[in-house]
């Protein structure tokens, strides 16, 4: 009896160590903890679903921060993590520059343009026509990828000062930009292409002073990350043609096939 009754102890040691062990993994998770990601708000919709198939399929939680990329950038810099995806791939460049990010993958093609109200109703055909007495625009602040492109594109046409004279908004990231055109706060603003889709109400009005300038969205690791192998994982997964970059196809973004492609060293 004493001896079944060591046994017996024992056994419950064993199963409180296994329970230990599992609520430290989250059950059916590789153990590697929760992975932090910072990304352009612009990619939201897709990522989101990117991260609920992952977290399906492996068990290992993703959590998501997202606004402007430079503002996420400045985040990152203090604060660490595992991933950045800002909406343009200088923001990779300039990390690697800085020693914080190692491996890049490029994930998706960007081209801006204009936003309307559907149907036009300003006929705004051309960046010259936001310089309209009767034209209320909006455009993302320069801590956002497409608001530091923005203004570099209008500045370089010699349009920023007298829009910026006129009646305008600046917000944070290009899916208020987008929000305020679909309210009918602002008559136009300037966008990714690949967000139109998720405003109904809106139009795309696409400008030679863009088009001939495309952009890249970009998933960089993190040197610092604690997570680095998990954290290569899921940027291949974001990027894999049947896997993430077959969700971003379906939210209307212009995908990267090469899985494997990376940045510029």
């Amino acid at each position: 009896m004493k001896r079944l009754g060591v046994i017996f102890g024992l056994f419950l040691v064993l199963v409180g160590c296994c329970y230990l062990i599992l609520s430290d993994t989250g059950g059916g998770s590789s153990g590697v903890g929760e992975l932090e990601m910072y990304c352009a708000a612009g990619l939201q919709r897709p990522v989101e679903e990117i991260v609920r198939d992952y977290e399906s399929e492996y068990g290992v939680k993703v959590r998501l921060n997202f606004g402007g990329s430079g503002q996420l950038y400045a985040r990152m810099k203090v604060a660490g993590g595992d991933l950045y995806l800002p909406a343009d791939v200088s923001y990779i460049d300039q990390a690697k520059s800085e020693d914080l990010v190692g491996e890049g993958l490029k994930v998706s093609h960007l081209t801006a343009g204009m936003i309307v109200g559907r149907g036009n109703p300003k006929h705004l055909n051309v960046l010259s026509d936001l310089t309209g007495d009767d034209v209320r625009v909006v455009i993302a602040e320069r801590s956002a990828a497409v608001g530091e492109y923005s203004h570099s594109v209008l500045e370089e046409a010699g349009l920023l000062g007298e829009i910026e004279r006129g009646v305008i908004s600046k917000v944070g990231t290009v899916n208020e930009v987008a929000l305020q055109v679909e309210l009918g706060a602002s008559d136009v603003g300037i966008v990714w292409d690949a967000l139109i889709p998720q405003f109904r109400q809106c139009e795309f009005v696409r400008v030679p002073e863009f088009e001939g300038q495309g952009m890249y969205a970009a998933i960089g690791i993190l040197k610092g990350s604690q997570r680095a192998v998990e954290a290569l994982k899921f940027a291949r997964y974001l990027t894999a043609k049947d896997k993430g970059a077959r969700v971003f196809r379906e939210h209307g973004f212009d995908v990267m096939f090469k899985k494997d492609e990376k940045t510029s060293e």
